[in-house]
């Protein structure tokens, strides 16, 4: 086949196939496939007519040998029977039945004992069972019988299995086991054959047929044995039908075992009981099957048949029957279909051969012109001039030659003006980039480009300024393995950023959801409230500044590949003035809650100014005592009063962290919340578990119970029922506070802890307490959630690190 490779204009890289190799291949599979396709269904049909007539032959075969071994076997009864009937037979056996019946059981068992001895003792054979005139009968019978070779033995016994006469020294004394003078005997059966049965004095395999003695009234009186070599006896019937090299016909028994056969010796037994189960049917047949019972395991051929007569007296003596089985080497057998085989193979090759000839050449006939116009489509695509194409095959070909003529006259007249408008639009664009750099490197924000990487891509000079680092050893690398200036906070920064790309916030990972469940980070007051939590402000603190930070995509609408843009402003002032306010709403509140602790107060005060007059005018000691314990319970009360206000109003810049108990702070917590709503309609439920410390500033963590607990009663009007649960999860401590308050509404839920967000009236709160609350919570790398729905209260969960 002619070797056909085209390339593509565009890399001029071979194809896999061309047109022409398709072309050869499309009639080579045409002409190719329906003559395969006869050739093997001619074949498994000649294959399957052969296999029946061959199966038939064989069929026929095995009947007709069934049918000369029935015959055989009925010439060799009517012989036994014959002889059965002479007088001297039938008075040798009479005469012995008659002497042994006057004797006793134990005078028969001595007399047997006596003649085994005279019969086992070689100076003894010959001169009395062997002399006597039935053996000499049975003798004469062989001398003139045709099977007198094949014999092995043949022997007459009693009505009590004894010996009586015999034409050779074969036979035991004693025959009361045999099978076939019991049968014959009891008048069960009348013929007896069976075998082949291993024989330990012959060492042979032997069949036996007997016949009964009958006396004058009819009844058996003894019987006459005959045994026989297999092989001796059939081989005339047998071994001389040979066929082929190796087909051959053999005679088994319904078991398997081998009575003749010019190949396996008498007595073996097939070892495949599949084999043996498919050639001993009821009826004369054939079967295909794996093995032959000669060694091979291939595909066999055997026809096989009943000997019917013979299997009638043999399935009565010992329920077996005999088969004759005509088989041939497989080899041999199935030549003839290999050879045709090869044969067809080899015409259906050359067949093939010239029809890819024959397509080569209609193929090149078609793609020579195909090629032309390839040629000058490639040439076009290179805007390269091209002469116009003279194609005349007066069909679809020729007809695309024309239009690529035409196509190539548009695309010549529409190339004149492209290059000069080609080079005004890069010029723009590169007018446009150093336009856009020198925006960016213009803005006091830091701005970072990462690529899908997130490795940095581009850094404007606000970054090099705060990091003191050039563009040679930040490019290219990641945040996570930063080198430069707050080395710490850029590594914090980087995981961040992957928390970006995976679209998860790390503060806050995703729990199950829940009804009216939202995240918030704080952001700027004046920023859009649409934003989600992932999308808003985060800070961080780099030296002496703080920034406030946001990750955002950056779209480029020509690459698939996703780049991550940061952007980081200095809110340091702006932090401080917060904080400012933060103090400032503390103090604010301090007013309302100082009369309420003075009206707290005044009743352990006027306790103990009572107990004391008390004291002074009491003479008994044990009085004294009880009096005295009183005025200490009140004033720890009011110690503890002034101990909750005055962690409340102290600023906490000088203060370290400490371990702190949560359910401690919140029980100081819900005092002070209760001392600044002067209401006693409140119900504290608290349903505390034991938890370890976290690590903190108690008074921060008091502050962010008290403007939770705080915002509830208010919520509440000073009358309802606020439920304090705390427990341990994993390594973390969840506080749950629920009110019975009127729930916040749902568009709200995104702007409670926005700084200065209120829904009171002006002048009634600052719109701080909720911000502070998440920025502390945060600062400890804790989180708070809130769970509202209209009418049904609201709940606040808050988790907080436990301390390591």
């Amino acid at each position: 086949m002619v070797k056909d490779e085209v390339s593509t204009p565009a890399t001029g890289k071979p194809l896999r196939s061309g047109l022409k190799r398709k072309l050869i291949l499309i009639i080579i599979g045409v002409g190719t496939i329906p003559l395969v396709l006869a050739m093997v269904i001619s074949y498994v049909q000649g294959n399957k007519s052969l296999t029946q007539v061959i199966g038939s032959s064989f069929q026929a075969l095995a009947y007709e040998t069934s049918t000369k071994i029935d015959l055989l076997i009925a010439g060799e009864l009517q012989n036994l029977r014959r002889l059965a009937r002479h007088p001297t037979l039938i008075l040798s056996v009479k005469g012995q039945n008659r002497s042994l019946q006057d004797l006793s059981p134990k005078e028969v068992t001595e007399y047997i004992k006596e003649q085994t001895v005279l019969w086992e003792d070689p100076s003894q054979k010959m001169r009395s069972l062997i002399n006597n005139g039935g053996s000499q009968a049975l003798q004469n019978f062989l001398d003139e019988d045709s099977f007198a070779d094949s014999t092995e033995a043949l022997y007459l016994t009693d009505a009590q299995g004894i010996l009586v006469s015999s034409a050779k020294h074969h036979p035991d004394i004693l025959n009361r086991d045999s099978s076939a003078w019991e049968k014959l005997l009891s008048g069960e059966n009348k013929t007896y054959i069976a075998g082949p049965k291993f024989d330990e004095k012959t060492e042979l395999y032997l069949m036996e047929i007997a016949v009964p003695i009958w006396g004058f009234d009819k009844k058996p009186i003894g019987v006459l044995h005959r045994l026989y070599s297999p092989k001796s006896f059939f081989s005339e019937s047998i071994e001389r039908i040979l066929f082929g090299e190796t087909g051959h016909v053999m005679l088994i028994n319904s078991k398997g075992v081998v009575l003749d056969c010019p190949i396996l010796p008498t007595g073996h037994q097939l070892p495949d009981p599949q084999l043996v189960r498919d050639v001993t049917g009821p009826e004369p047949s054939w079967a295909e099957t794996h093995g032959d019972g000669h060694g091979s395991e291939d595909v066999s051929i055997i026809g096989y048949s009943p000997v019917e007569q013979v299997s009638e007296i043999t399935l009565a003596s010992s329920g077996i029957r005999f088969y004759t089985f005509a088989w041939q080497a497989s080899e041999e057998l199935f030549a003839p279909t290999q050879n045709l085989f090869r044969w067809v193979a080899t015409a259906g090759f050359v067949s093939i051969l010239l029809i890819a000839i024959m397509g080569s050449l209609a193929s090149d006939k078609i793609v020579r012109p195909i090629r032309q116009l390839q040629r000058a489509a490639e040439s076009i695509g290179r805007g390269e001039d091209v002469q116009s194409l003279v194609i005349e095959t007066g069909d679809e070909i020729e007809a695309l030659a024309e239009e690529i003529n035409t196509m190539n006259s548009l695309i010549q007249a529409t190339l004149g003006g492209l290059e000069q408008e080609v080079e005004a639009k890069t010029r723009e664009v590169v007018y446009l980039k150093k336009y856009t750099e020198s925006i960016l490197m213009s803005v006091p924000e830091v701005i970072l480009i990462f690529d899908p990487d997130q490795k940095i891509e581009y850094a404007n000079s606000a970054f090099e300024k705060l990091t003191g680092t050039e563009p040679d050893i930040y490019k290219g690398q990641s945040l996570q393995k930063s080198e430069w200036k707050y080395k710490k906070e850029w590594q914090i920064l980087g995981k961040d950023l992957l928390s970006f790309v995976w679209g998860v916030d790390p503060k806050n990972p995703p729990t199950e959801p829940k009804a009216q469940v939202k995240q918030f980070v704080a952001k700027d007051p004046l920023a859009p409230s649409t934003t989600s939590p992932m999308e808003a402000q985060a800070s961080i603190t780099m030296g002496p500044n703080v920034f406030a930070y946001q990750f955002f995509n950056v779209v480029i609408e020509t690459e698939e590949d996703r780049r991550i843009g940061l952007i980081m402003k200095d809110i340091t002032e702006e932090k401080k003035l917060l904080d400012k306010l933060t103090q400032a709403d503390k103090l604010a509140g301090l007013g309302t809650l100082t009369a309420g602790i003075a009206h707290e107060m005044n009743n352990p005060l006027y306790a103990i100014q009572g107990f004391t007059e008390a004291i002074l005018v009491e003479k008994d000691p044990t009085k004294i005592k009880e009096f005295a314990e009183r005025v200490l319970s009140r004033s720890q009360h009011m110690a503890s009063i002034i101990l909750n206000m005055s962690g409340y109003a102290r600023t906490n810049k000088d203060d370290g962290f400490k371990e702190v108990d949560v359910n401690a702070c919140i029980d100081a917590a819900t005092e002070m919340a209760v001392l600044d709503s002067y209401s006693d309609d409140v119900i504290m439920e608290k349903n505390y578990s034991k938890v370890p410390p976290i690590k903190a500033k108690p008074e921060e963590i008091q502050q962010v119970f008290m403007n939770i607990i705080r915002n509830a009663v208010q919520a509440m009007d000073g009358k309802g029922k606020i439920t304090i649960n705390s427990q341990q999860v994993d390594k973390e401590i969840i506080v749950k506070i629920s009110d019975s308050g009127p729930g916040i509404p749902q568009e709200y839920l995104t702007k409670v802890f926005d700084p200065f967000f209120t829904t009171k009236e002006q002048g009634s709160g600052t719109g701080l307490g909720l911000n502070i609350v998440h920025r502390v919570i945060e600062s400890y790398g804790g989180r708070v959630q809130i769970e509202s729905a209209p009418g049904k209260g609201a709940t606040f969960i808050i988790a907080l690190p436990v301390a390591e």
